[in-house]
């Protein structure tokens, strides 16, 4: 007799199912403390989503909400997590079904984008994730950040968080696949700063520029800059100066840089650690470009080809303006380009230009739509920061 799989939401009768599940998945809870994985399983229990095999939870994935800025605006985005398939569950369609149930939830709350952090990139190129390109961790001498007298620099309590909102802001909407973080003092800079799994973190404000980082207890002594930002060019210089009097204490700083910035540009070759890789996914060609703003206004027709969300799949009249863009149903056969989902977000996520679409089969048509789109989000490269792993 062949198993019968429904979809369903999760309740508190199966969270220790679904702590079972992740637990065997990702390994035990860090420093061992279950009763908070736990915890935070329970909290996230509307966002999380399982697939039931003979009315065994079988599979689980949670789709967590947050905005980001993409191209220079505030979007709404959708956050793929902890997907997970019990062994003897496996090679049964239970995560392609998690995923259409995903695609379908953001589609009808009008979200154009969903992000994750992949265990294997290929594996969710298949259902139309990109790998972006995400600056670079690298590990360096604090004398490498440069000289000069240490700045003025407060260590900020708890209450005083709120006061890196606007220099974080300032910071973040310079990229694409920047977390906004608008919950403010709220879970997402609690959960920065006192994370569950480690000891709480240093937190410094240096008027303009901010610096969240921790210091390893080994004997190659690491600063680790959990997270920072800078709102002018003498913020940065600040907070480099900061990081710079660490020589003496510290051997190395690990910092995750974003793309073109000249630091990286000197080190990440031979000094370069893992990084946080991250793809992406248009999981609503329509939202996700609607707020995007073009230079110029044009029209042109764009084909798209997606297999998991039919209502990007076909051809579209595509205008663009300084207002905004509007997508609408083409009946023309032949369009102007065309490209799958995942190529289109190679193309708006900075992974690659249209000659290398064109060149290596990905796209094909005429190159002036296509960088028309790509001209969407070319001043805001994408930089996902290590600290808004989720």
């Amino acid at each position: 007799m062949s198993a019968t799989s429904t979809l369903a939401s999760v309740g508190e009768e199966h969270l220790d199912a679904l702590t079972d599940l992740l637990t065997l998945a990702f390994g035990p809870a860090p420093n061992g403390d279950a009763s908070a994985l736990r915890e935070r399983l329970r909290l996230r229990l509307p966002e999380t989503t399982a697939r039931f095999q003979d009315g065994r939870l079988a599979s689980a994935a949670t789709m967590r909400d947050f905005e980001a800025w993409i191209g220079g605006v505030r979007h709404r985005i959708g956050g793929l997590a902890s997907v997970a398939t019990y062994p003897w569950a496996r090679r049964q369609g239970h995560v392609v079904a998690l995923l259409q149930h995903g695609f379908e939830r953001l589609h009808e709350q009008g979200v154009g984008w969903c992000a994750e952090h992949p265990f294997d990139p290929f594996f969710y190129g298949r259902y139309g994730f990109q790998s972006l390109p995400n600056g670079h961790m690298v590990e360096v001498p604090p004398a490498w950040f440069g000289g000069g007298d240490p700045p003025a620099a407060e260590n900020l309590p708890a209450d005083r968080w709120s006061e890196l909102k606007p220099v974080h802001e300032a910071f973040a909407r310079r990229y694409s696949l920047a977390f906004s973080r608008r919950s403010g003092v709220g879970d997402a800079w609690r959960d920065l700063v006192q994370p569950w799994w480690s000891t709480p973190r240093r937190v410094y404000l240096l008027e303009d520029a901010y610096l969240v980082f921790h210091l390893s207890n080994d004997s190659t002594t690491t600063l680790f800059a959990d997270d920072y930002g800078y709102a002018t060019a003498a913020g940065r210089e600040r907070l480099w100066r900061l990081l710079a009097s660490f020589r003496g204490q510290t051997q190395h700083v690990r910092i995750h840089l974003p793309p073109g910035d000249a630091l990286l540009s000197d080190t990440q070759a031979r000094h370069g650690v893992r990084s946080p890789l991250v793809q992406l996914r248009v999981v609503d060609l329509a939202a996700a470009l609607a707020p995007l703003r073009a230079a110029t206004s044009q029209r042109w027709t764009l084909e798209v080809s997606d297999a998991m969300c039919p209502w990007n799949d076909g051809t579209f009249e595509v205008s663009l303006s300084p207002d905004g863009c509007h997508l609408e149903r083409s009946r023309r056969s032949q369009a102007d380009a065309a490209l799958d989902v995942r190529a289109l977000a190679a193309l708006l996520g900075h992974a690659a230009t249209p000659e290398t679409l064109l060149a290596d089969g990905r796209a094909r048509g005429r190159t002036e739509p296509l960088w028309a789109l790509a001209e969407l989000t070319r001043a805001q490269p994408v930089f996902h920061a290590n600290a808004d792993g989720f």
